[in-house]
């Protein structure tokens, strides 16, 4: 890759070089913050695989680049602030693509390990996954959906079946938290999209092959944020307006 803004993790280096990795599944998990992800670990069972995953891993607090999904993504995918990739709409890649098709502050993670001879695999909703047509071993799209929890288990059925042709790099957009964070009412509400979040995680661990490395990260903190703030903490209100989000790191 082209130099980019962020920076290499020395502590995900290490852990990752002890333990062999080979392979490596990216799930961005829509609106997880750093404060969900800590309430939602330390409450019941609801992210029962995700907690496990952390357990033999690392988990670290980042900062988001932007509080809506389509930039945040963008430069997870690409490793620049949004004012430099200029991602802030679907359609914006076309345009920018247009613009200078060889310039390397669109080009992904899973762009660039094609073009290096690496199979990459990409699982999202269906516009978006047209960005990548041609340019990754294999595309999954989704259309999208008002049932978010089947929108979801489509997107998981899609990753078992893409981890079958064995890719290097395997990234997937889980969506329920962030709808039900937009749509719901009551805490019980959300934390049964977020235990879905959960399940569909499980599976996709359980598909994967020895030696596979997860990276597990929210885009941006929670939207709606008055509605859920109202009886949160004052740490979590914090951590909130920090945009700060969770990084699960971990080989099972």
């Amino acid at each position: 890759m082209v130099q980019p803004d962020g920076k290499v993790i020395p502590d995900v280096i290490e852990y990752a070089n002890i333990r062999g990795c080979q392979k490596v599944v990216l799930i961005i998990v829509d609106s997880l913050g750093y404060s969900l992800y800590r309430y939602f670990s330390e409450i019941g069972d609801t992210f029962q695989n995700i907690r496990k995953l952390a357990g033999s891993g690392m988990v670290l607090r980042c900062q988001s680049t932007a509080d809506h999904t389509t930039p945040a993504i963008a430069s997870i995918f690409t490793g620049y602030y949004p004012t430099k990739h200029h991602i802030y709409a679907t359609d914006d890649i076309y345009r920018e693509r247009a613009k200078d098709p060889a310039n390397p502050k669109i080009q992904t993670i899973l762009e660039w390990a094609h073009d290096a001879g690496r199979r990459s695999a990409v699982v999202i909703e269906s516009h978006g996954a047209d960005t990548f047509l041609d340019r990754v071993s294999e595309v999954f799209g989704i259309p999208d959906s008002q049932d978010i929890i089947e929108y979801d288990s489509k997107i998981t059925d899609a990753a078992v079946q893409a981890l079958e042709s064995k890719p290097d790099i395997l990234a997937v957009h889980l969506r329920a938290i962030d709808r039900y964070a937009h749509r719901a009412q009551t805490w019980d509400e959300l934390r049964y999209a977020a235990g879905m979040v959960d399940e569909n995680i499980g599976r996709i661990a359980m598909a994967a092959e020895k030696g596979t490395l997860f990276m597990i990260c929210g885009d941006h903190p929670i939207h709606a944020g008055e509605k859920w703030m109202r009886s949160a903490s004052k740490t979590w209100v914090e951590e909130c307006q920090g945009q700060l989000v969770a990084l699960i790191i971990s080989m099972p």
